[in-house]
């Protein structure tokens, strides 16, 4: 009986398998301009986003994680380019796409009120504060950044490193758990009837 109790407890003990936050860093290089976007000096931006690797077990059947109305959890954000500056307060990471693990696409955009594009907020509007940043599966993408009061719109290239594999939390961890307080129940009920 102590040995079933002690694994019962073992089973317990056993931390599930916790995701891990996962970092992916980026440059932006400006390509071109539209409209009447100013530019002045410093034409390069850099950024990162940090999100959770559970995000990744949300995945449909397509690998899609999120959609254009509803920003995905964030745990850390940086975006700096052409004198503007966001963070995990006034933006967010948009979607992600997996095949087998494989991050195949991911997009970060600013939180801005809904306009012209409805609720979406994965839509930069010219002449307000905005960015959308994209990258796939080669760790390549665009940028593209407005500026209220601007008419226009910078475009540029953005390269991205990070790791493509993002592991998912294995589920059987959490069964191991279930079994340890199945096995406590069932020790305290036979206590219990004894």
């Amino acid at each position: 009986m102590r040995s079933f109790t002690a694994i019962c407890l073992m089973a317990l003990l056993v931390p599930a398998a916790n995701a891990i936050p996962v970092r992916y860093d980026f440059t932006v290089s400006l390509l071109d301009t539209q409209g009447t976007f100013p530019v002045g000096a410093g034409t390069n931006g850099f950024g990162y986003v940090v999100f959770d690797t559970s995000l990744a077990a949300l995945a449909g059947p397509t690998g899609q994680v999120g959609n254009q109305n509803i920003p995905l959890p964030t745990l850390d954000l940086s975006f700096d380019w052409l004198g503007m500056h966001w963070d995990e307060s006034n933006a967010t990471l948009g979607i992600l796409q997996f095949n087998s693990g494989i991050l195949t696409y991911l997009g970060i955009d600013a939180l801005v009120a809904p306009n012209s594009c409805g609720n979406s907020f994965q839509c930069v509007q010219w002449g307000t504060n905005d960015f959308t940043v994209t990258r796939n599966s080669s760790g390549s993408g665009t940028s593209l950044l407005t500026r209220a009061g601007t008419n226009g719109v910078a475009i540029g290239t953005a390269r991205w490193s990070g790791p493509l594999q993002v592991d998912v939390p294995e589920p059987g961890t959490l069964a191991l758990f279930g079994a340890g307080l199945a096995g406590l129940f069932l020790r305290r009920r036979r206590q219990d009837r004894a």
